[in-house]
């Protein structure tokens, strides 16, 4: 089997967008303090606390996310978060150019990629390391590809930005346009560039979290079983 984790590792003190919260991981239990409850061979055990935002790191977006009454987490069916996969790669835009309709279709062309209904779709932007100087203000996702996902029936993105939309898009077109429909966003994909293979198998499910507008996934790309 051959695995690709496209999930960022997270850690004490990680800031994944300018505005959320940072994670927080701190000592509940240590082994030292515990250890004189247990006997021999037994040295005691260790738990932490986590807090963090529920869009840290890799994750996706549920409904809820912009729409109050929209799906949450916990209600989000499981087998829409993973599925059949195909990355198209458009890394090689200028960084302050956002990501067209028109740019998708040149790629799948030449590449000639096949999208078929109940895809998931990847898209890598960024051509650099997640989170290095620039990342941030990568441009994202034009609203030419939200009608380009709505027309090719796919289930799903992902990408390897932390914003689907243009930062400065204000109306958010991407999120609205895919959410209202169910079609889910998952957001801070890594390591797209390690991928082999076009097409593979994916899964991301998020955590099984009551009443939350996202949640951070593990995404993986199983490209030989």
């Amino acid at each position: 089997m051959r695995v690709v984790d496209l999930s960022v590792l997270l850690y004490d003190g990680l800031v994944s967008f300018p505005s959320h919260p940072k994670v927080v991981m701190m000592d509940h239990i240590t082994h030292d303090f515990s250890k004189p409850r247990y006997q021999a061979p037994c040295e005691g055990y260790a738990s932490k606390m986590i807090m963090m935002s529920d869009h840290s790191g890799t994750h996706m977006d549920a409904p809820y996310h912009f729409f109050k009454d929209g799906l949450t987490v916990e209600n989000i069916p499981i087998e829409a978060t993973m599925g059949n996969a195909v990355l198209i790669d458009v890394s090689d835009k200028g960084s302050n150019e956002p990501v067209t309709k028109e740019m998708i279709e040149k790629v799948v062309e030449k590449e000639q990629l096949e999208i078929k209904e109940n895809d998931i779709v990847l898209f890598r932007c960024w051509p650099g390391e997640w989170n290095a100087e620039g990342f941030h203000d990568c441009k994202s996702l034009a609203p030419s590809v939200a009608e380009w996902v709505l027309e090719k029936k796919v289930k799903a993105i992902g990408l390897d930005l932390p914003n689907a939309d243009i930062n400065d898009n204000m109306q958010r077109t991407v999120h609205l346009a895919l959410l209202s429909r169910n079609i889910l966003i998952m957001e801070n994909i890594v390591n797209l560039e390690k991928l082999s293979k076009k097409r593979f198998y994916f899964i991301g499910t998020p955590l099984n979290l009551k009443g939350l507008t996202g949640s951070p996934i593990r995404a993986l790309a199983i490209e030989e079983w």
